[in-house]
């Protein structure tokens, strides 16, 4: 007979993607974190297998932690504080939106300071939070991934994006990158080392100018060298002062993302910015408050690009690092997004999303699944709960090794933990407990009583997870060498007795061996006496006239 007339018991184990396959396919949803000198940017986006992505929120605090610690090379205790609880709000706001991974990557403020990694540490004591320090080189990169996707730079530009501590400068003609490189030439890093007066005076505007340009030069030789002409802004200094630009000029109501800014407007436009005092830039709707003390210093290093370079167009990037590390997430994570993408199934792609995440062994967990989903319906006349608990258990046997992310030493107990703290999506909580206390149990102690966390269960419930860890702990034994060598089984049931029969690729010795070592939980909690053997070769041997064979090599490879 086929699949679909088979009982359950005979079917091979498939993750649902027959049934439940869907025209669009599932997304991960993902929150990237850009930790700036001058503020924290994060979005939230469904990521997909295919590339796309779509933004479900976004959030920004500009925490200014490069305040008068650029120079020093150190973060100040205020700043950091700030910066804690921005990553704390943005967290919080990425949980409430069912973010399932985080990607953060801290820039030039926190990879400079000589405290940084102390930050970083605090950050993921407090918070469990990772952060990738990156590179200046790496910066560029990812800029250049996220303007690529959202500006046509098919002709030779340079993409610049300025920063608090850096500036990131892209030399492109389409996908060729023909430099790109982070220079220490940041707004509020020149302001808090150049300006000392307010308006700008000569002096500072000039001592600014000298070292832009001597800092420049590379750049302006690789602008030169490829013919550019097109200057890409991609970062919250052009954007405002593109806004300003566009507000003096009467398109106040277009946005600065869709049009080409005249590049005559807007050298008016920097002159004006560099001439005001803070009091007049704050007047200025298109000027954040936060950003008004440095702005200037951006505004110098654009004229002298301008003044450097010829060129005949200027578009503002809605995008930049951290669409850009979006882009990169996808790429990195390609075959995760892909294994997800077929499970319609809230309950199922979360079960996986979090298997991935926490690297497990799928060909071994599978198989153990397999295995146990086939021995509880053999013993579920004897079960003390629903039939339904079989999709627990099925849930329990692919999460049961995930604690070894985390230490090889009881590594059940680290499951236990990751599968009740990982937030999985559409089960109710005394079903997660249960989930959890099933792959807890999978070796090791009988579950007591005593224990904390079993504990707390009602009896009943109990009995349920001492059954369902009995199956388990069997299922993970007749794959005790991880190489899937049982490929067959036969079970047979009657009142006094399991009796297990499993055909294997090569010797059956270690699993049956292991098999029978593990069954006394299981006849504890069932009250019946368990007999494992085995035989090299690809019949089964039935044990019993009411005994039921189920192929796991089918099962291997349909999965």
């Amino acid at each position: 007979m086929d699949d679909a007339s088979m009982p359950r018991a005979m079917c091979p184990y498939v993750p649902h993607t027959t049934y439940e396959a869907q025209s669009t396919p599932a997304p991960l949803r993902v929150c990237v974190i850009d930790l700036g000198t001058n503020s924290f940017h994060a979005i939230i986006v469904d990521a997909y297998a295919n590339g796309s992505f779509k933004v479900v929120d976004r959030m920004k605090e500009m925490v200014r932690l490069g305040d008068s610690g650029l120079a020093a090379g150190r973060l100040a205790d205020e700043a950091m504080e700030r910066g804690m609880q921005a990553l704390k709000r943005i967290y919080l706001l990425a949980q409430g939106q069912g973010a399932r991974s985080f990607f953060a990557c801290a820039t030039s403020a926190i990879r400079e300071a000589n405290n940084g990694g102390a930050f970083i540490e605090r950050v993921r004591d407090e918070i469990g939070l990772r952060i990738d320090p990156i590179s200046g080189a790496q910066e560029a990169h990812l800029i250049f991934q996220g303007v690529r996707r959202e500006v046509d730079v098919h002709a030779p530009s340079v993409v610049v994006d300025i920063g608090g501590g850096s500036v990131e400068f892209i030399v492109c003609t389409g996908d060729t990158v023909h430099l790109a490189t982070s220079l220490k030439l940041g707004a509020a890093r020149m302001t808090e080392r150049f300006v000392t007066s307010d308006p700008m005076s000569a002096a500072d505007q000039e001592a600014l100018r000298t070292h832009f340009r001597e800092e420049l030069a590379p750049v302006l030789a690789a602008m030169q060298e490829h013919d550019v002409r097109t200057l890409v802004g991609s970062s919250g200094t052009v954007k405002s002062l593109a806004r300003v630009c566009l507000d003096q000029h009467g398109q106040g109501d277009t946005s600065v993302f869709e049009v080409d800014v005249s590049l005559d407007a807007f050298r008016d436009t920097l002159g004006f910015i560099v001439g005001t005092s803070a009091d007049e830039r704050e007047a200025l709707p298109a000027v954040a408050l936060k950003r008004v003390g440095q702005v200037g210093a951006g505004a110098v290093l654009l004229q002298v690009l301008l003044e450097s370079h010829a060129f005949n167009k200027l578009h503002v990037s809605a995008h930049a690092l951290r669409e850009g590390m979006v882009v990169q997430f996808i790429r990195e994570n390609h075959e995760r997004l892909q294994r997800i993408a077929p499970y319609a199934d809230v309950r199922r792609r979360s079960i996986h999303e979090v298997a991935f995440r926490f690297e497990w062994d799928e060909k071994h967990a599978q198989h153990v699944a397999s295995t146990a989903l086939f021995l509880f319906d053999r013993c579920l006349p004897w079960y003390a709960g629903p039939s339904d608990d079989g999709e627990l258990l099925e849930y329990a046997a692919l999460l049961h090794d995930i604690g070894y992310y985390i230490s090889h030493s009881d590594h059940h107990l680290h499951s236990r933990y990751l599968i009740r703290h990982a937030d999985l999506r559409g089960f109710y909580d005394g079903e997660v407990d249960l989930i959890s206390l099933v792959a807890r149990y999978h070796r090791a102690e009988h579950p007591l009583p005593a224990h904390p966390h079993y504990g707390r269960l009602s009896p009943h419930d109990q009995k349920r997870v001492a059954q369902l860890a009995g199956i388990l702990r069997i299922a993970e034994r007749l794959d005790r060498s991880h190489y899937q060598n049982v490929t067959t089984l036969a079970v047979g049931a009657n009142e006094e007795a399991l009796h297990i029969d499993a055909c294997t690729k090569g010797d059956p010795e270690l699993e049956t061996w292991a098999a029978q070592q593990a069954s006394t939980l299981f006849e504890d909690a069932f009250g019946r006496s368990v007999q494992v053997t085995g035989h090299r070769g690809t019949n089964t041997r039935p044990p019993g006239e009411d005994a039921m064979a189920y192929s796991l090599m089918h099962a291997s490879t349909e999965s």
